[in-house]
């Protein structure tokens, strides 16, 4: 079975104060390559945070991210991606 869309639980970090963060994305295009992937959770990510109180800064870097819901890990063998310096693995 193949997934195309799912909820991801997406790791940030904010270029400017070096902060990280994670938010859930939902209905992710799964179907596209890691690069292309990644821009889509940046513009994600920004579109999403937007009503904090205090927001991060346009530049987002995307340090991991994993489905949201566990059933997709475990029953679809969806894992996860992480960069070496994303502090929540």
């Amino acid at each position: 079975m193949n997934i195309k869309k799912i909820n991801l639980m997406v790791d940030y970090e904010d270029q400017v104060n070096w902060l990280q963060d994670s938010v859930v994305i939902e209905n992710v295009d799964l179907d596209q390559d890691h690069y292309n992937l990644i821009v889509e959770l940046e513009q994600s990510v920004y579109d999403a945070t937007r009503f904090m109180i205090n927001p991060p800064s346009s530049h987002i870097q995307i340090m991991g991210y994993s489905p949201a819901d566990s059933d997709v890990t475990v029953k679809h063998g969806v894992n996860y991606w992480h960069d070496d310096e994303n502090i929540f693995i």
